[in-house]
């Protein structure tokens, strides 16, 4: 008898180890814009069918979820979140629930959407959650602070001088003294106004001359370049080659060029040149860093920031994208001209900028590690090629110290 009741504990031992899994998500947070669409990736491992499981992504409240799936369809969906929320694949190549994708789907962000997000599943034996931490940012803002400073200013001065002329109405008399006094009192105005336009104006810019204090020359590492790939004697300019044979719509993420030189801390610095003269810009470019050593480049799946890739990429009338998880899509007008590249590798921060307009357009968070190098991809047909630069000296002067390296940064 003792032994029928060992063995029976050690079978459902063994069932439940067999219906063991972990719930797994991104490490770094998701970051997305107020009014555009996000995929919080979450997923099951080691893989198996999630159809049968109950899925449960919830904020606060574990009995109020944002999206409920249980016995094979959705149950519920937390009001705010109505017609907004779905299941999703969170890659080109999941198999989705068959293959224990749960990923969600959030559109028309708003602010209210920032925080953490839990997601749940539960078997017949066994459960586990994990958070995604979901980041709102808004593009616009300092352009939005700047019109309603302005609307205000000119809303004050139009209200100060129906006041001022009333009172006049009021008494019947404007002594000369307060003629002139007017006079001052509009001129100050205008003068304020003035200043305080001028100031918001430049609150969106950067300062280059003081990211141009970290600049470290780069050249491209010819030994491990792309056969398919032109480089000036130099190894400053680079582009795709006449014999390369570009197939389908996607990204020729193969198309790769790696620097010659490595970081493993501090911050560094450099720019590139996506424009030549008479020529239209570039509209197919790859740039960013990568993990020394991962060189092998076949298409999207290899280039993930799990791998040590960390870049921006325009894929031409695709837009603008990140290799994030889920990567950013942004919208970059104008297209840039000339491309900042910050690498602040002990904050674990890639910032890019657009030079030419002096406007921050990107930082990606991580967290680096070992050697690091920057990365290049000209892509293809376009009549530019890409050419990286050396900084000009900065400028120094008081007022460079005054100002913070990032006055408009996206988190």
């Amino acid at each position: 008898m003792s032994s029928i009741i060992i063995i029976t504990l050690l079978v459902n031992l063994l069932i439940e180890a067999s219906e063991s899994f972990t719930v797994v998500v991104p490490a770094d947070p998701v970051v997305a814009h107020v009014g555009s669409s996000v995929i919080l990736s979450c997923w099951i491992s080691p893989p198996e069918n999630a159809e049968a499981l109950e899925i449960r992504w919830y904020r606060h409240d574990f009995n109020n979820p944002v999206l409920l799936y249980n016995h094979g369809k959705i149950q519920d969906v937390q009001e705010c979140f109505r017609n907004r929320t779905s299941l999703t694949l969170r890659s080109d190549q999941s198999g989705g629930l068959k293959d224990g994708d749960v990923s969600l789907r959030l559109e028309k962000l708003t602010f209210q959407d920032e925080g953490p997000f839990h997601c749940y599943a539960s078997g017949d034996t066994v459960y586990d959650s994990k958070v995604v931490d979901l980041k709102i940012t808004d593009p616009s803002g300092p352009w939005k602070a700047l019109f309603f400073s302005v609307l205000i200013c000119a809303l004050l001065g139009l209200v100060g001088l129906i006041l001022y002329k009333y009172r006049h109405k009021l008494t019947g008399k404007k002594p000369a003294d307060e003629i002139c006094e007017e006079e001052v009192l509009e001129k100050l105005a205008k003068e304020d106004c003035e200043e305080t336009m001028a100031k918001l104006a430049k609150e969106g810019d950067i300062n280059i001359d003081e990211l141009r204090k970290h600049a470290v020359e780069i050249s491209i590492d010819s030994e491990r370049l792309h056969p398919d790939l032109i480089l000036t004697k130099d190894y400053k300019i680079v582009r795709d080659g006449p014999g390369y044979n570009h197939t389908g719509d996607e990204f020729p993420y193969e198309l790769c060029a790696f620097g010659a030189q490595r970081f493993t801390s501090g911050r560094h610095y450099w720019e590139v040149d996506l424009t030549r003269d008479n020529t239209p810009t570039k509209h197919y470019w790859l740039i960013g860093v990568v993990k020394q050593g991962n060189c092998r480049v076949k298409n999207r799946s290899a280039v993930t920031a799990s791998a040590g890739f960390w870049f921006l990429c325009s894929d031409g009338p695709n837009g603008f994208h990140t290799n994030t998880d889920p990567p950013v899509k942004l919208s970059l007008t104008p297209r840039p001209e000339r491309l900042g590249v910050l690498l602040d590798y002990d904050d674990g921060q890639l910032s890019f900028y657009n030079v030419t307009e002096r406007k921050h357009l990107l930082t990606i968070s991580s967290r680096f590690s070992g050697s690091v190098v920057p990365l290049f991809n000209p892509g293809v047909g376009d009549e530019s090629p890409l050419k990286i630069l050396d900084c000009p000296e900065p400028v120094e002067s008081a007022a460079d110290y005054s100002q913070p390296l990032l006055s408009n940064s996206s988190d």
